[in-house]
Formats: C-alpha cells, structure tokens, sequence
C-alpha cells in the first residue's frame, strides 16, 4: 500500500483538528513532518495516548512522544506552569488534548457526512514498548512542535 492509495480526505481532519486545538488549549504551533505509511508493530516512545474510533471509520489513533514533550505540552496547557513531573494532572491533561483532538476530527467528519465515534483515551507509560495495529492501514503523521519536540500521531484504520 502506498501513501497515494491512502484517501488523503481522511488525514486531513486529524491534521486541522490538531491545529487547532494545540493552538487554543496550549498555544503550540507546529509544521507537519513527512507523513508515511508505519510498519503495523512498531516501537513507541515513553507515552502514548490511545483513542479507538467506531462508526464510518474504524481503527484508532496513538499520540505518541517522550515524557519531556509530554510535560511541556501539559505545562503550556496549565497556563506555564512548570511541570517537573508526569504526574496524574499532567496525564490528565494531556489525555484532555487527545481527547479535544480526536472530538473536533469527530465534528470535522460529520461535516463531511461521515460518522466517527471516539473512545475515552487511554494512556500508557513505559520505555521499549511495541505498539501492534495489525490488520490496520497505520499513517505516521508527525506534528514538529514549535520548540523542537516532536508527536507522531499514528492514525490506524481498517479498510472497509
């Protein structure tokens, strides 16, 4: 499968709707990396907020970063405060992110007369972790943060 037989229609909501919400809750600007096609089982960094989506399309989509990214984005989201720790308000907050991304991708779908339902996020912390999606079509979007960190939103779906 290549890149130019992935309906890019289907990428682009999870793209605006991460602009817009890293603008509003934590005033983060990004470019967008390269995007690609990643291996199904792959190692992730040290979180990972997960998110399943049901109804037109089914799959679900990994935010994945270090916990130094992690900490400056729920720190930019809790106005600057400093955030020394990965602690449950910074899991919280960055859970909250995800959640706000996927819920406008959600709202950016239906205006297009598609129906997408979203999973509460779930999040895991470790280090070597593999992350399997097989039997999924799995896009690496990779959002290069304004202060150089760096999410790799992995958007897997199974074709219908």
């Amino acid at each position: 499968m290549t890149m130019a037989s992935v309906n890019v229609e289907y990428i682009n909501p999870f793209i605006q709707a991460s602009q817009q919400v890293l603008k509003q809750v934590a005033n983060i600007d990004f470019k967008l990396g390269k995007v690609y096609i990643k291996d199904p089982t792959y190692k992730v960094d040290q979180v990972v907020v997960i998110i399943g989506m049901t109804g037109n399309i089914k799959g679900q989509v990994n935010f994945c970063m270090s916990i130094e990214t992690a900490k400056h984005i729920a720190s930019m989201m809790m106005g600057g405060f400093p955030v020394s720790e990965f602690d449950e308000l910074a899991k919280s907050a960055i859970g909250e992110m995800a959640n706000m991304i996927m819920g406008n991708t959600s709202t950016l779908f239906s205006q297009k007369g598609l129906k997408v339902e979203i999973t509460p996020p779930s999040i895991l912390i470790g280090e070597n972790m593999i992350l399997s999606t097989s039997k999924m079509i799995n896009i690496c979007v990779p959002l290069l943060l304004d202060n150089g960190d760096k999410i790799d939103m992995d958007v897997a779906f199974m074709e219908n």
